[in-house]
């Protein structure tokens, strides 16, 4: 089951990457290598961590657990975000630090969920696929749960997945809306640098974990850049919490903040970019940043293979 979790979060990321690549092609052509670097990267990146190792637990009591946890953060974050108009990123934000202080042993898997629970209220969809999209991402979370460990971002792509499989296999329909981020570039990439080394600091240097960090640096970007009537405030929240992905990643993966800024600049511009594909889909911010981290390692392991190949090494 472990290939299926690693194809599923390599596919899925190819996906949204490949296309926000391939599109530059129509507006802004000069990004077009830029671009195709990092899929580059991430294609050298998951070819390394290819095949995954063996799964740990296969037992019917973990792939319940997971479903449960997972479908429980999904519904509690959809509620919090539609019913009571808190919004997306301060709902997940939210269940991800009650779940950390109350069922701490099942933080992780209900943030998960919460990124799944995200998706737009302008997406065409019924309770009955924010259900459906749980539980696959709950499935996906279980058979996924040895590959990737520690890239930043693996929980957000993970329910991305979900709901491309199910705006593809129903009558569920993503956004399609032309938005323009460029003119604000410079924002989005000075807020993506401090989030993802604020988060980073905060689970590794201060020993927060993961989820806290992450969830405390969302909830101050989700509250904060609105209440001090910030220019493009909603979307520059929206950087925060996908910076804030890339922070979670593991000290084994980003070993230093300079790592973490390498992967957060490519955050950023991926962010820019992608902004027109897969339009409200629940966990495309976790993508965006599971997808740089990973491009980022490649990116640096392919210029040491050819630093090395250069001095005869």
């Amino acid at each position: 089951m472990r290939w299926l979790g690693f194809a599923s979060l390599v596919f899925m990321t190819l996906l949204l990457f490949v296309q926000t690549a391939v599109s530059s092609l129509d507006f802004e052509i000069i990004m077009v290598p830029f671009l195709s670097i990092i899929v580059v990267g991430f294609v050298w990146e998951a070819f390394r961590e290819f095949p995954p190792k063996p799964s740990s637990d296969v037992s019917l009591i973990g792939y319940v657990t997971s479903v449960v946890w997972v479908s429980a953060g999904t519904l509690t974050a959809y509620f919090v975000s539609i019913y009571l108009g808190l919004g997306a990123i301060v709902a997940a934000a939210l269940v991800g630090l009650v779940g950390a202080a109350l069922v701490k042993d099942h933080a992780v898997e209900i943030y998960c969920g919460a990124f799944v629970g995200m998706v737009s209220p302008d997406v065409l969809h019924d309770l009955g696929h924010i259900v459906l999209a749980g539980v696959i991402a709950g499935t996906l979370y279980f058979i996924a749960r040895d590959v990737f460990e520690g890239y930043g971002g693996k929980l957000g792509a993970i329910a991305f997945s979900s709901w491309i499989i199910v705006s593809t296999s129903s009558r569920c329909e993503l956004i399609d809306v032309l938005l323009e981020f460029r003119h604000f570039g410079i924002s989005i990439m000075l807020f993506s640098l401090a989030s993802a080394v604020l988060t980073y600091v905060l689970s590794i240097r201060l020993k927060n974990g993961p989820v806290v960090a992450s969830s405390l640096v969302s909830l101050l970007g989700g509250l904060l850049l609105p209440a001090f009537g910030a220019e493009n405030a909603a979307e520059l929240a929206a950087v925060v919490m996908a910076a804030s992905f890339v922070g979670m990643s593991s000290r084994e993966k980003l070993r230093s903040e300079k790592a973490v800024l390498f992967s957060a600049l490519i955050m950023g511009i991926m962010f820019i970019y992608s902004a027109n594909h897969f339009g409200g889909a629940g966990g495309k911010l976790g993508t965006l940043a599971f997808g740089s981290v990973v491009a980022s390692r490649g990116l640096l392991s392919l210029g040491r293979k050819v630093l090395y190949r250069r001095a005869g090494l």
